[in-house]
């Protein structure tokens, strides 16, 4: 059987790529027919599709000339799909998902390799880089979009040039920085749920060789998109804030040296998880709420408000130096983040569990890059990378009636190390005009150490409790691992370009310091295979860019809630292919369509330590397996009234979490220009399938559609402008996570219909 498997997954495999590659050859006639069509017209180019220049390869190309899928987006098309933050990028980017973690932690996953927890120590496997600083904490990666310049988002593993732990792919933002100059712009706003918007950037010279640009942002929204019933306060309301220094000095042509500082921070009441259904006192939690006038889809019934703080800084300084033959490029960053969440995870109004985290995350990083200038069919790149890091709790306690009664608690004090090295190199060879063979080489080599503290009060024992400190015994890790790229790419004719290429990632293993026992991680590995095209036609009005993709992916992190907190574990092997396909339409000067689509197959195919749920009351014969007992559960299983019971199984065949197997985009803009000014129509309709929120396929998140829409009045002058605009119009409901744990199947709700008005000005 197993035999059989393989040869029917091969045959997928090889028909995967085959059809991609039909597909190229028949759209390599599409450019003769459309350059045909445009004559000797030498204006053939006006009004086409804009290039986009990226760095995805350490250096500035057009992203039609990287063999790499990459989505590609500037400040003005970031606003034409109502992108807002990166938590909004998956309704512009095909084969992205994001979900939220624990407190409004972002998720990111791209054809179905990503995270589906968080915690110290554990690294997302789509990195985000901001102005090329790799951000590590996955508290972090939320970011507001208004100071930004660009977003690239590269698919599939990068094991070479940005190898840290970009197993999924990656994120880059790039941010407004500094010019000579003087320009700026600033904005104020309100929308519903009683919110408050404001945000400038500024930038200038102050000499001939020093500029500098200062941005800032404040958002407040007052009123939660639902309430605490049991409390009577409001949940899912917050405030957030940030800002971001930039220093340039240029003293020639061949030096610039960046010197960058930003903090932000966040305050709101989340998560609010809610059950789907029975708790674990076997209280139907919709019809209670319901039964309480409350909204189904909004409300919580919690013992305590949920409540989330996060407070991060960082700098950097980077330095690119001119020496001829190279650019030497030098980054180096620290950054410093600090989040807390208290909320009720037990599902009921008793105080049963109750969670009050305290992480932290401090991380060094320096990256050294050269990079050839010179010309020649050879171009190279040579780097090193080191980074430090210090994440774990502080003070992290649990307390309610499973603690001792209501009159103790249980807390946890541990720091998990790293120190990471990495040397990489990647070359590519140009044969004659058109054909590029590209290798790349990474080795690195990760430390992992672990100090843990857990200790224990008992407030039942007299005259004054007892305390009880158990030191865990330190220990080490190293994980080392060579990684790679391979790639071929042809150009068929200045509008197509195919390629085909193989990458190997890896993302280190790491302790995991909410399980108890505290377990070791294995490191994740994934081998990626990728044909795909990029094409302009028809006079460079329409940009196709189509790539299908078949990875082999091993120790696959699972994430796993029981008795409130978060632990993570390995899945031994999964197998995920698809294919996904951008579309960019000018369809006139004025008019511009352009959309997405991504199909991906994402299945274990070794999983038999599964956590499998069963929920209570268990039915009638129910057998708990001989040496297993419920996870997390209190008291008699037999006697529950509600919640999962957990236990190990099989989860082989089963899909991956929080991966869509289909999800689509479409989205334009149209410009009419009156005597008035300028108006702009905006809009972007997003399209999810559903998925899974657990290993066993039991918790599932239906399909759902999305419209985002704007309308912008820019004056005469193109120095005013008033938007009006509007997120998720349908009010479409939908989780933004989901999950089984022993209190019930619960998860925490997105955003509902949000709108307001923006005005503001630039200079």
């Amino acid at each position: 059987m197993k035999s059989h498997t393989m040869s029917a997954n091969h045959f997928l495999r090889a028909a995967l790529l085959a059809g991609v590659g039909g597909a190229a050859a028949a759209v390599a006639l599409l450019p003769q027919f459309a350059l045909a069509q445009a004559g000797s017209d030498q204006n053939q180019n006006s009004g086409g599709v804009e290039e986009i220049i990226v760095t995805a390869q350490k250096r500035d190309q057009s992203a039609q000339n990287v063999p790499i899928a990459i989505t590609a987006l500037n400040n003005q098309q970031l606003q034409s799909a109502g992108v807002q933050s990166t938590l909004d990028l998956k309704a512009a980017v095909p084969a992205l998902n994001i979900t939220t973690g624990t407190g409004g932690i972002g998720l990111p996953r791209i054809r179905g390799i990503g995270a589906t927890g968080q915690g110290p120590g554990i690294e997302n496997p789509v990195a985000v880089y901001v102005d090329g600083v790799y951000y590590g904490a996955s508290f972090g990666i939320l970011q507001s979009m208004f100071d930004t310049d660009q977003v690239t988002v590269l698919k599939g593993p990068q094991g070479t040039l940005f190898g840290r732990n970009a197993t999924g792919g990656l994120i880059q933002i790039t941010t407004l920085g500094p010019s000579f100059d003087w320009t700026g712009k600033a904005e104020i706003g309100y929308g519903n749920y009683d919110t408050i918007h404001s945000a400038a950037y500024v930038s200038g010279g102050l000499t001939k060789t020093v500029a500098i640009s200062l941005s800032g942002q404040y958002d407040n929204q007052q009123d939660g998109f639902g309430k605490n019933l049991y409390t009577g306060n409001d949940i899912q309301n917050g405030k957030s804030w940030g800002g971001r220094a930039k220093l340039l000095w240029q003293p020639s042509d061949q030096t610039k040296v960046l010197l960058s500082g930003d903090f932000n921070g966040r305050n709101s009441a989340a998560p609010a998880f809610r059950n789907f259904g029975l708790n674990a006192l076997g209280i139907d939690v919709p019809t209670a709420i319901e039964a309480l006038g409350g909204d189904v889809h909004r409300d919580i019934l919690a013992d305590i408000d949920p409540k989330m703080s996060t407070r991060a800084w960082g700098t950097s300084l980077t330095i690119e130096q001119d020496v001829g033959f190279a650019t030497l490029k030098s980054i180096t960053a620290y950054r410093h983040s600090k989040f807390s969440y208290n909320f009720d995870p037990d599902g009921t109004t008793m105080p049963r569990i109750i969670v009050d985290n305290h992480q932290f995350d401090k991380q060094f990083t320096q990256e050294l890059n050269l990079i050839s200038t010179e010309g020649g069919p050879f171009k190279w790149v040579l780097g090193g990378f080191y980074m430090h890091g210090n994440a774990g709790n502080d003070a992290s306690r649990t307390t309610g009636l499973f603690t001792f009664g209501n009159n103790g608690y249980s807390q946890d004090d541990n720091t998990v190390k790293l120190d990471s090295f990495a040397g990489f190199a990647e070359g590519t060879y140009t044969f004659g005009e058109s054909t590029n063979l590209t290798a790349g080489l990474r080795f690195t080599s990760d430390q992992r150490s672990l100090d843990a503290t857990v200790t224990q009060f008992n407030g039942n024992v007299p005259p004054a409790g007892l305390t009880t400190v158990t030191q865990i015994p330190s220990e080490s890790h190293t994980f080392n691992k060579l990684t790679w790229r391979l790639s071929l790419d042809h150009r068929f004719s200045p509008e197509l370009l195919a390629y085909a290429s193989y990458n190997r990632g890896f993302r280190g293993g790491t302790y995991i310091t909410q399980s108890d026992p505290i377990v070791l991680l294995k490191p994740e590995q994934v081998d990626a295979f990728e044909v795909g095209i990029k094409s302009d036609l028809f006079g460079r009005k329409v940009r196709l860019n189509v790539a299908g993709y078949y990875y082999d992916e091993k120790n696959i992190q699972v994430m796993q809630v029981i008795s409130g907190a978060q632990t993570v574990y390995n899945a031994d092997a999964a197998e995920i292919y698809g294919i996904d396909a951008d579309l960019t339409w000018r369809v006139t000067s004025n008019f511009r369509l352009f959309g997405g689509i991504n199909w991906t197959h994402a299945r274990y195919t070794d999983f038999d330590t599964a956590v499998i749920s069963y929920p209570f009351p268990l039915a009638p014969g129910f057998v708990i397996p001989t040496g297993q007992s419920c996870l997390g559960t209190f008291g008699n299983p037999f006697a529950q009234l509600g919640g999962n019971c957990l236990l190990i199984g099989s989860a082989t065949g089963n899909k991956l979490q929080n991966t869509p197997s289909f999800t689509a985009s479409m989205g334009g803009s149209y410009d009419l220009e009156t005597g008035m000014g300028k108006f702009t129509l905006a809009g972007n309709y997003y399209y999810n399938s559903g998925y899974v929120g657990s290993p066993d396929e039991r918790v599932k998140q239906s399909s759902y559609n999305t419209v985002d829409a704007s309308l912008t009045w820019r004056s005469l002058d193109d120095n005013l402008f008033v938007r009006l605009w509007g997120k998720n119009l349908t009010n479409a409901f939908y989780w933004g996570q989901i999950g089984a744990t022993n209190s019930g199947d619960n998860g925490t709700y997105a955003a509902p219909r949000t709108y307001g008005v923006t005005a503001g000005f630039d200079f």
